[in-house]
């Protein structure tokens, strides 16, 4: 079996997927805590939303990171695999919430 090789541009690719899903949760969760204080706008059910689709998201990551690493892949191959369902999950999230702005308070009036 020859040995996996990893390029830098494994590692930069690695990287920056690593910074897009933080980035992206950050934003969700920035959205989701002015949701529950009242200064932006969420869809009902955000709340349950937001517990009850950790699981499968993790669930499809754990997989695809298995999947990958059983087909003889290399780390950074097995990383990028697991990274990419919870990439696509949050990111869709932060493109949802986004959407909805924040409210219109009407202070002092």
């Amino acid at each position: 079996m020859l040995p996996i090789l990893i390029t830098p541009v494994d590692i930069a690719r690695l990287w920056l997927s690593c910074a897009d899903l933080m980035s992206d949760a950050q934003s969700v969760v920035a959205y989701r805590m002015m949701g529950i204080g009242g200064t932006w706008s969420v869809p009902r059910g955000e709340n349950h939303s937001m517990l009850h689709e950790k699981g499968p998201a993790f669930i499809e990551a754990l997989l695809a990171g298995t999947m990958t690493a059983l087909k003889g892949a290399g780390p950074h191959a097995v990383a990028e695999a697991a990274i990419a369902p919870l990439s696509k999950k949050v990111r869709s999230n932060r493109k949802r919430l986004a959407k909805h702005g924040p409210k219109n308070l009407a202070l002092n009036k």
